[in-house]
C-alpha cells in the first residue's frame, strides 16, 4: 500500500470513530434532557413494503436524489436529469435484473455478455464510461466488476445523465446508474412479502422479504432472492442468489448507525454470441444485420450455443458497510460510511467463434465454425476498503439560503487478474465444430498467459453549494480534487516479473456549474456545465506502460425543462446537451487497450407522464443522439465515424388501465423502439432497427397480486448488443471471434406477489 495514502485512509478512520464516540457520549447525555424540539426531530414512518405499484410510474420531480447530489436536492431542484425506476415499477413491469430498469429509458441500450453483464449505452458513449454504483459507492470498472443484480433486493434505481466525477471520481463521462439496496429506517412499517415467478425457458424466481422493528429504536431488513434460467439459447444456464440485509439503531434523536450486507453468489450464463455466416451458405438468414463482407446471422443457428459444456462465468462477493449519522443541530449533519468489498470471479469459455470461409490459419475445413484462440480462462481476486465523511451545513444570511456540503473520501482497491489462453496447446478435432448441430465438447487443458496484480489508491476532497439566491434563482456548484496512485505489474505463468508494468500517480480537479430558474413551484428550466477527467479510462487493469497515457478531458453542456402540470397530473422533463471526450480507449486484444479517438455527442430527451383518470395512466419518452469519434491527440482512424451500440433515436411509450369491467385488474403494455445502429468502429457493420411490444395483465386482492405477460409479443429477432472485440476478429493470424448476442424471442412469464 502507497504509505501516504494509507495513512490518509487510516487516519480518516480514525477521525471520524473518535468523532463519532464523542457524539455517542454527548447523544446519551442528550437522551436525559427534556429536549422541547423532540417531536420536530422525530421520523416520520417510511413504507417500504408497497408491491402493488404500477407499471407507468412517475418521473419522481419531487423525490430527492442522492446519485445527483449530497445537499438533499429533489429532482426539480437539481440541474441536471435525474430518472428514478422505484421497487413498484420494477415489480409491476416485471423486471428480474437491474439491466431490465434501464432497458426502456431514453436514449439507453443494454448489453447483457457474461463478460461485462452490466454494460449499457448512454448520451452516444458506451462501457466503462458509464459508472455504476452499489448504493452510492464505486467499487471499480462496471466492464470489470459489475454482476446482473437481482432487482428484487432493490429499493430503486436512480440514473444521473451527463459527466459526474465531481461526485464519484473516475469514470463518469456520460452517466452514473446508481443500485440502491432496500434498507432500514426508523419507524419503518413491520411486514413481509413474498415473489414467485416462472416463465418461458425454465426461467425461474423466487424472492423472501422482511422487515420491521426489532425492539425500540432497532429496525431490520432481510431480503433473499433466487433467480436461474434456461434461456432462449441452448445450456445458457444463468443463476443468481442474492442475500441483502441491513440493521438501523437509532441511538438517540439525533444518532443513528445502520449496518449493511449484500451477498451475491451467481453465474452470469455460457452464451457469448451466434456466428456470422455468408449469406451464400445461411439456411434461413434473419434480416438483423448489413455487413460490407455480406454476412448474415443465420435463423438455423438461432438457439445453439457454442460454448463447451463445463463454461461458468461465476462470481462470489460480500459487499459490508457501517454508515454513522449525527444531527448536529437543525442546519448541521455529519455522516460518515467506512465499507468493504470483496469479491471472487472466475471464467472459463470457449467465448470466440469465427465461421470458416477458408482452408487457412487454425480453420481446418470449410463450413466449420472454429474455436482454437476463443478458449479463455479468467479469475478476479479484489478488494476494496473506503471511507468517506461528510459534513451538511445548511445556513441563511441576508435572505440568501445556503446548503453546502464538505467531504473527503479514501479507497484502497486491490485486484489480482490471472488469465490464460490458448498458445502453446496442441489444436485438436473438436475445436472446430458443426455450425447448425455444434458438439459443445469441453474446455480440456488450462494454459495459464499470466497474473496482473494491480493496486490503486485515491484520495479526494470535494465541496458541494446549493445557493437560492432569489425566490426564482438558485446556483449549484461542485468541485472535487482527487489523487490516483496506480501500481500495475504483469508476471509470466511461471511468476516472473514482465518488463511492461509500470507505476504512476495521476492528480486532477472536477467541477460543475449550474443554475436553477423557477418560473413558478412547479416549472423550471435549468443550465449546467460539468467536466469529468480520469486515467486511463475504465479498462485501467488492461493498460500496460506502453499504454501509459495522461488524463482524459470530457466536458458537458446541459439545458432543461422541468414541470409538473394538469394539477399535478402530468410531469415531464426536456433535456439538450452537448459532450466532447478526447480520448476513447476500447479493448482490441485479450490484453490491452488501444485508443480509437476522441468522441463527441449531442442530442434530445424527452420524458412525460400522465395521470388521464383515476384509472388510466400513460407514460412515455424518446431521445435523439448523434454522436461521432473525432480526431484526437493520438489518433484519427475513425474520425467521424458513429460510435457502436449508439442509435440516433428510441422511443418508448407504457400505458395501463386498472379496474376493468369493474374488477379488480389491471392491464397495460409497452412499445419499445430502438433505431439502427452500427456494431462496430469502422461502421461496417449495422444492426437494423426494431420494435419491441410486451402485454401484461394483473389480478389484485387485498394482499395479493398475480401478473401474466408476454414480452416481444411479435417475435421481433434483433441483435441486443455488439462486443467490439468479439467482431471481425478473424484475420488469417488470429482467427478469434466473429459473432453477435440475439435478442430472446417471445416469451410468456406469471408472477405471484404476496405480502404479508
Amino acid at each position: 500500500m502507497n504509505i501516504n495514502t494509507g495513512i490518509r485512509l487510516h487516519y480518516c478512520v480514525l477521525i471520524s470513530s473518535i468523532v463519532f464516540a464523542g457524539y455517542a457520549q454527548a447523544a446519551d447525555e442528550a437522551k436525559t434532557e427534556n429536549v422541547e424540539t423532540s417531536d420536530q426531530t422525530e421520523s416520520k414512518p417510511v413504507e417500504h413494503m408497497v408491491v402493488f405499484g404500477s407499471p407507468v410510474g412517475n418521473l419522481g420531480l419531487n423525490e430527492t436524489s442522492t446519485t445527483s447530489n449530497r445537499l438533499g436536492l429533489t429532482a426539480m431542484e437539481t440541474p441536471a436529469t435525474i430518472e428514478v425506476i422505484d421497487a413498484e415499477v420494477m415489480r409491476a413491469r416485471g423486471y428480474t435484473k437491474l439491466s431490465d430498469s434501464l432497458a426502456n429509458l431514453p436514449g439507453v441500450v443494454t448489453g447483457e455478455q457474461p463478460s461485462a453483464p452490466s454494460t449499457f449505452s448512454m448520451r452516444g458513449f458506451t462501457r466503462g464510461q458509464i459508472t455504476v454504483l452499489r448504493d452510492g459507492l464505486w467499487i471499480g470498472p462496471s466492464t470489470m466488476v459489475m454482476r446482473p443484480q437481482n432487482t428484487f433486493n432493490l429499493q430503486r434505481v436512480e440514473i444521473l445523465r451527463g459527466p459526474a466525477s465531481v461526485l464519484n471520481g473516475i469514470g463518469s463521462v456520460a452517466g452514473t446508474v446508481n443500485a440502491i439496496t432496500k434498507s432500514a429506517s426508523a419507524d419503518m412499517d413491520q411486514g413481509a412479502n413474498l415473489q414467485l415467478g416462472y416463465g418461458s425457458f425454465d426461467s425461474q424466481h423466487i424472492g423472501v422479504g422482511s422487515q420491521g422493528e426489532i425492539k425500540e429504536d432497532l429496525w431490520y431488513t432481510l431480503d433473499l432472492s433466487h433467480y436461474d434460467r434456461e434461456g432462449f439459447i441452448d445450456r445458457t444456464n444463468a443463476e443468481s442468489n442474492n442475500l441483502t440485509g441491513s440493521v438501523f439503531w437509532k441511538a438517540s434523536d439525533n444518532l443513528n448507525f445502520k449496518l449493511s450486507a449484500d451477498y451475491l453468489k451467481d453465474d452470469a450464463g455460457s452464451y457469448y454470441g451466434t456466428p456470422l455466416v455468408p449469406s451464400a451458405d445461411a439456411r434461413d438468414p434473419l434480416g438483423v444485420i448489413r455487413t460490407d463482407r455480406d454476412e448474415v446471422i443465420d435463423g438455423a443457428m438461432r438457439t445453439n450455443n457454442y460454448n463447451v459444456s463445463d463454461a461458468y462465468a461465476k462470481s462470489d462477493q460480500l459487499f459490508l458497510r457501517l454508515d454513522s449519522e449525527w444531527k448536529i443541530n437543525d442546519s448541521t449533519r455529519l455522516q460518515h460510511t467506512l465499507f468493504k468489498f470483496d469479491a471472487d470471479r472466475a471464467w472459463q469459455n470457449a467465448e470466440g467463434y469465427v465461421y470458416c470461409t477458408d482452408v487457412v490459419g487454425t480453420c481446418t475445413q470449410q463450413g466449420e465454425v472454429q474455436r482454437y484462440y476463443g478458449y479463455f480462462i479468467l479469475d478476479h481476486e479484489q478488494e476494496v476498503l473506503g471511507s468517506r465523511l461528510t459534513l451538511n451545513i445548511d445556513s441563511e444570511f441576508t435572505g440568501i439560503e445556503s446548503r453546502s456540503v464538505f467531504g473527503v473520501e479514501n479507497t484502497r482497491l486491490d485486484f489480482v487478474r490471472s488469465r490464460g489462453f490458448r498458445r502453446s496447446v496442441a489444436q485438436e478435432t473438436g475445436d472446430g465444430i458443426d455450425p447448425w448441430n455444434p458438439e459443445p465438447g469441453s474446455y480440456g487443458p488450462r494454459e495459464l498467459r499470466g497474473v496482473s496484480p494491480t493496486d490503486i489508491d485515491t484520495y479526494a476532497v470535494f465541496f458541494g453549494n446549493a445557493l437560492q439566491l432569489t425566490d426564482k434563482l438558485s446556483v449549484v456548484t461542485g468541485i472535487r480534487h482527487e489523487a490516483l496512485d496506480l501500481n500495475r505489474e504483469n508476471f509470466n505463468a511461471e511468476g516472473e516479473p514482465e518488463s511492461n508494468g509500470f507505476a504512476r500517480d495521476y492528480d486532477w480537479l472536477s467541477w460543475r456549474l449550474g443554475g436553477v430558474y423557477s418560473f413558478s413551484e412547479d416549472v423550471m428550466a435549468y443550465a449546467q456545465y460539468s467536466n469529468a477527467k480520469d486515467p486511463v479510462s475504465s479498462n485501467i487493469f488492461l493498460v500496460n506502460n506502453n499504454q501509459d497515457f495522461d488524463l482524459t478531458d470530457a466536458a458537458q453542456a446541459e439545458i432543461g425543462l422541468k414541470a409538473n402540470w394538469l394539477e399535478g397530473n402530468a410531469e415531464s422533463t426536456i433535456a439538450l446537451y452537448r459532450i466532447e471526450r478526447d480520448d476513447i480507449y476500447e479493448r482490441f486484444s485479450l490484453d490491452s487497450v488501444t485508443n480509437v479517438g476522441g468522441r463527441k455527442s449531442e442530442g434530445l430527451e424527452v420524458s412525460t407522464s400522465f395521470t388521464l383518470s383515476d384509472d388510466w395512466r400513460v407514460g412515455a419518452n424518446a431521445a435523439y443522439t448523434n454522436a461521432s469519434f473525432q480526431r484526437s491527440a493520438n489518433i484519427d482512424t475513425f474520425a467521424g465515424n458513429t460510435p457502436p451500440n449508439v442509435p440516433e433515436l428510441t422511443a418508448s411509450l407504457f400505458t395501463s388501465v386498472d379496474n376493468v369491467a369493474d374488477l379488480p385488474l389491471e392491464v397495460g403494455g409497452s412499445v419499445h423502439y430502438i433505431d439502427d445502429r452500427y456494431g462496430d468502429n469502422p461502421n461496417t457493420v449495422l444492426l437494423k432497427g426494431y420494435t419491441f411490444t410486451n402485454l401484461f395483465a394483473a389480478y389484485r386482492a387485498e394482499n395479493y397480486r398475480i401478473t401474466a405477460r408476454i414480452d416481444n409479443l411479435f417475435d421481433e429477432d434483433y441483435v441486443s448488443w455488439s462486443d467490439l472485440f468479439y467482431l471481425h476478429q478473424d484475420n488469417p493470424g488470429f482467427i478469434y471471434a466473429n459473432q453477435l448476442m440475439l435478442g430472446a424471442p417471445r416469451s410468456a412469464r406469471i408472477v405471484l406477489d404476496y405480502q404479508f
